[in-house]
């Protein structure tokens, strides 16, 4: 007769329910860890990305920011120039006769063609901070940039009031001016009180140009120090800010003794040219 015995099967022990436990513990720890890994250095790399991103647009913010102040310098100088012819006229009451004195934009320079200001776009700052990327970057590094974005902001409201104030003074010339060109100042038409109200708008125009230029000499300081690359400790970037600030300033000084030189040099040679 044959016998059926049913399978051994092994008795369970608690010490085999641990080690159970455990393999799957080290199993989920392993898993969890890989996973955080692999997070970690994606982050990193998005990290480097952005960094990268931002130098590369900061360069070019600093070259436009370096044009935009030697713009700004010629405008200064013209502004200046206006402003004597219009002392010469009221001093002499009426009798001199100083020559029609168009702007002229200099060479942008800098490896741009053309001439006129260039504008501050900053689409990578914008767009890492509408999709949260800025979390990403080192704590003192994204105060850094920061205030590179407030002080862009700070020019684009100088710049709004520059615009105001350039439209004032180009509606009052507009009224003294030649059908051909509507927008030279033809100063020499103007009555003396006529000629203190537009010497009033050009000193608003002077000093709202300087305005400007002093806010954009502030976005090259600030940008200076992002591109630098040093380690940037929170608790470092006031004394920082104060440094890049002096810095700046003295590596783009306001020269008024040389504007008046070469105003003064290029009356004189135009003075030459027309007798």
């Amino acid at each position: 007769m044959l016998d059926v015995h049913p399978p051994h099967s092994p008795n369970h022990t608690w010490k085999d329910f641990f080690i159970h436990i455990a393999t799957i513990t080290v199993g989920l720890l392993i898993a969890v860890s890989l996973e955080q890994t692999v997070e970690y250095f994606h982050r990193l790399h998005e990290r480097h990305l952005l960094e990268d991103e931002l130098h590369v647009e900061s360069e070019i913010l600093q070259r436009n920011a370096e044009i935009d102040i030697e713009q700004d310098d010629a405008r200064i100088k013209w502004r200046l120039a206006l402003r004597n012819d219009v002392n010469l006229l009221i001093s002499s009451h009426g009798k001199a006769d100083p020559p029609v004195r168009p702007f002229v934009a200099p060479p942008k320079g800098h490896g741009v063609e053309g001439t006129g200001n260039m504008a501050l776009l900053n689409p990578i700052w914008q767009g890492a901070q509408a999709d949260g990327r800025i979390a990403l970057l080192p704590e003192g590094l994204k105060r850094a940039y920061g205030v590179v974005a407030f002080r862009k902001a700070e020019v684009e409201g100088e710049n709004q009031k520059l615009h105001e104030v350039d439209e004032k003074v180009t509606s009052y010339v507009f009224q003294f001016s030649d059908l051909r060109t509507p927008t030279t100042q033809a100063i020499s038409r103007m009555s003396e009180a006529q000629l203190i109200e537009y010497r009033a708008l050009l000193t608003d125009d002077f000093v709202q140009t300087g305005n400007l230029r002093t806010r954009m000499v502030l976005v090259s300081g600030e940008l200076n120090l992002v591109l630098k690359e040093e380690p940037l400790d929170q608790r470092a970037l006031t004394a920082a800010d104060f440094r890049v600030i002096n810095e700046a300033r003295d590596a783009h000084p306001l020269d008024f003794s040389k504007m008046a030189d070469e105003i003064e040099a290029e009356d004189a040679a135009r003075n030459k040219a027309r007798k």
